[in-house]
């Protein structure tokens, strides 16, 4: 095995994206760049306190191969809704792509225990 290559499992094809044109690909869009994926819910404190750190992140290296995705993983019933979720976003100013997780598919691909966790 190559030790500079990083395996990371896709994204499920029929996820719901918010802040982007299209679902991103890790194989297409993420080949060659720094994904930080952040996996977060709205109505986690914590998770709101990390937004500030990711967007100084995403500042820093605007001009790098670095790229920031939001994994949202719900955990309330309310929190699987979309709609609710691009309200959040809009009001704590998440700008970055953000995937969609109601079913926590994403959450067990990467062994996620809590919120948040930065992968």
């Amino acid at each position: 095995m190559d030790p500079q290559v990083v395996r990371c499992p896709e994204f499920p094809p029929d996820a719901t994206w918010l802040n982007t044109r299209r679902p991103l690909t890790v194989g297409g869009d993420l080949r060659g760049r720094v994904a930080l994926l952040d996996f977060w819910t709205y109505c986690c404190i914590n998770c709101m306190h990390v937004l500030p750190v990711l967007k100084k992140l995403e500042e820093r290296f605007a001009a790098e191969p670095f790229v920031v995705i939001g994994v949202h993983s719900a955990k309330f019933i309310s929190e699987k809704d979309p709609h609710n979720i691009r309200r959040a976003m809009a009001r704590y100013g998440v700008m970055h792509p953000v995937v969609v997780d109601p079913e926590h598919d994403i959450w067990q691909l990467f062994a996620v225990k809590a919120w948040p966790t930065l992968a």
